[in-house]
């Protein structure tokens, strides 16, 4: 699979192309993006502002990262991609996630959202029923939603350096979890204790 890096080119030959890695600039996000059938993984980062509503296309897409630094807008449509498996946002400034309510269509599988600056997580997160892998990392998350352990499929979780003081209690409920950890919080010593004692984790 060739990995095109140039948007010029690559829309030249829009319907071969299957990969694309491209850095933005100017903040608008170029509609030209949308203009790739075929497109399987996608790779953007630098400069956008915001993100346009994706109507039809990108029905063949499977891999999506972002990374903008001075994003504004709001991500939740990408949610509505019929083949997303793998979505990567990486230092994009997230101030919520809003979920639509019903039903999620991506069957999404890994989920990053790693130094967002993310305060909290919707309950609707419990509508990502496939997601085997989450990587919240290096956001500002305190507590986790009640409906977290809905989320039955869910092996590996990884909320490091976040804000939790307290261990999040419905952790304990996941029944398919395998892989967690937690480093990197704000834990009280007594609270690093009892975490080592009712669930056996040693929190640094």
């Amino acid at each position: 699979m060739k990995l095109y890096k140039n948007l010029a080119t690559a829309v030249k030959e829009s319907a071969d192309v299957e990969a694309l890695k491209i850095t933005l600039s100017g903040g608008k996000f170029p509609t030209e993006l949308f203009m790739f059938p075929n497109l399987t993984e996608l790779y953007l980062e630098g400069d956008c502002e915001d993100f346009p509503k994706i109507g039809t296309p990108w029905t063949k897409l499977r891999i999506l990262s972002l990374k903008w630094p001075h994003f504004k807008g709001d991500l939740s449509q990408v949610l509505s991609l019929p083949s997303l498996e793998n979505l990567k946002i990486l230092e994009t400034p997230l101030s919520r996630i809003t979920l639509p309510l019903g039903r999620i269509s991506s069957p999404l599988k890994s989920l990053t959202m790693k130094s967002c600056g993310l305060p909290e997580l919707p309950e609707e997160i419990s509508m990502l029923q496939e997601v085997t892998e989450m990587n919240l990392t290096g956001n500002k998350l305190q507590t986790l939603p009640q409906s977290f352990p809905a989320l039955g499929k869910l092996k590996r979780l990884n909320l490091d350096n976040n804000s939790f003081s307290t261990f999040p209690e419905v952790i304990g409920k996941m029944k398919a979890l395998s892989h967690l950890s937690i480093d990197g919080n704000k834990f009280s010593e007594d609270e690093k204790a009892r975490i080592q004692r009712v669930f056996n984790l040693s929190p640094n």
